[in-house]
C-alpha cells in the first residue's frame, strides 16, 4: 500500500505530476495540510494588522466595477430562483411577529404584508413607482436589502438610509438616494431646516411652560430640546414646518438620548397630528 507523501498517514489514491502520491485529488485537501493551514491562518488572524490590509483589499476589490456587476448578476440569478428566495425570506427575514419584537423601530417606519406566497412585503421609497406607498403597491425585497434598512434604522450608528428600492432605476430617480450628494436637495433641507428652527423659537417664547422637562434645559441638568416627530422626517414626508416647531412636538431630553435619537422620530406623524387636533 502506498502512503500519502504529505505525512497524514493515509492510503495514496492520486499520483502529481511532481512525483507525490495523496490520499486527495489536490494536496491542499490533505488532512494534515488542512490543519497546518488552518493553524496558519489563526496566528494571521491574531495580526490586527493582517486583518486591516484583508479587509481593506476586499473593499477595493467589491469597488472595482467588473466585481460589482458580476456579484450583481449572481444575486439577481439567485433571486429569480422562487424557492431559494423563499428560504432566504424564512431563514434570514423571519416574521413579521418576529421583527415587531425584535426591532420595534423600524417596524413603526416601514409598513409590512404576506404576499400569497407568504413572502414579507414593503413599499417602494421612490413615491413615482407603482410599488410605492404613495400608489398603493408592493414588493419583495431582498435579505441584504432588509438587513441594511433594519441596521440604518435601529443601531445606534444608523444614519436612516438605505431606503426600499425594487429596482436600480426607482434608486436613481429617488432624491432621497443621493440626499448627502445632491446639493440642490441639501439645499432644500438646509431651507427647511431654518425654517422649523425658526418657528421653534417662536413657539418657545409662547408656550415655553407647556413644554416637557423644559426647566431641565442646559449644561446644568443636561437636557436639550428635542422635536419629537424630527425636522429630517418632516422634509422627507413634506411636511408643513408650523407643525414641526408645535409645542407639541416638543421635549427636553437627555442629551446623550438625543444624540443617540439623531435624525429618527419617537412619534409618528399620525400620533403628533392626533396630539396637536386634542382639545386642551
Amino acid at each position: 500500500m502506498v502512503l500519502c507523501d504529505y505525512g497524514c498517514g493515509q492510503e495514496a489514491k492520486y499520483p502529481f505530476d511532481n512525483g507525490k502520491w495523496c490520499c486527495e485529488k489536490h494536496w491542499k485537501l490533505c488532512p494534515i495540510n488542512r490543519e497546518n493551514y488552518s493553524k496558519l491562518m489563526k496566528e494571521k488572524w491574531k495580526n490586527p494588522k493582517y486583518k486591516e490590509r484583508l479587509s481593506k483589499a476586499m473593499k477595493e476589490a467589491q469597488n472595482r466595477p467588473e466585481v460589482k456587476e458580476k456579484l450583481s448578476k449572481r444575486s439577481k440569478k439567485l433571486w429569480e430562483n422562487k424557492e431559494y428566495r423563499k428560504s432566504r425570506v424564512e431563514e434570514k427575514i423571519y416574521t413579521i411577529r418576529q421583527i415587531q419584537e425584535k426591532y420595534p423601530f423600524f417596524s413603526q417606519k416601514e409598513e409590512m404584508r404576506y404576499n400569497p406566497d407568504r413572502e414579507i412585503q414593503v413599499h417602494c421609497k421612490y413615491s413615482g413607482c407603482k410599488h410605492s406607498k404613495e400608489k398603493g403597491g408592493w414588493f419583495t425585497p431582498t435579505p441584504e436589502q432588509f438587513r441594511a434598512r433594519r441596521d440604518a434604522l435601529d443601531h445606534d450608528d444608523g444614519n436612516d438610509g438605505c431606503y426600499f428600492y425594487c429596482s436600480e432605476g426607482c434608486k436613481q430617480s429617488c432624491c432621497l438616494f443621493c440626499f448627502r450628494s445632491d446639493p440642490n436637495t441639501l439645499k432644500e433641507f438646509e431651507k427647511y431646516r431654518k425654517d422649523a428652527d425658526s418657528r421653534t423659537n417662536i413657539t418657545l417664547k409662547k408656550f415655553y411652560y407647556k413644554i416637557r422637562n423644559i426647566e431641565l434645559q442646559g449644561k446644568e441638568y443636561g437636557y436639550s430640546l428635542d422635536h419629537k416627530y424630527s425636522v429630517y422626517d418632516g422634509f422627507i414626508n413634506n411636511v408643513d414646518p408650523e407643525i414641526i416647531a408645535h409645542w407639541k412636538n416638543l421635549e427636553c431630553i437627555p442629551e446623550l438620548e438625543n444624540s443617540k435619537k439623531s435624525k429618527k422620530s419617537s412619534i409618528t406623524l399620525e400620533e403628533l397630528l392626533n396630539q396637536i387636533n386634542e382639545v386642551t
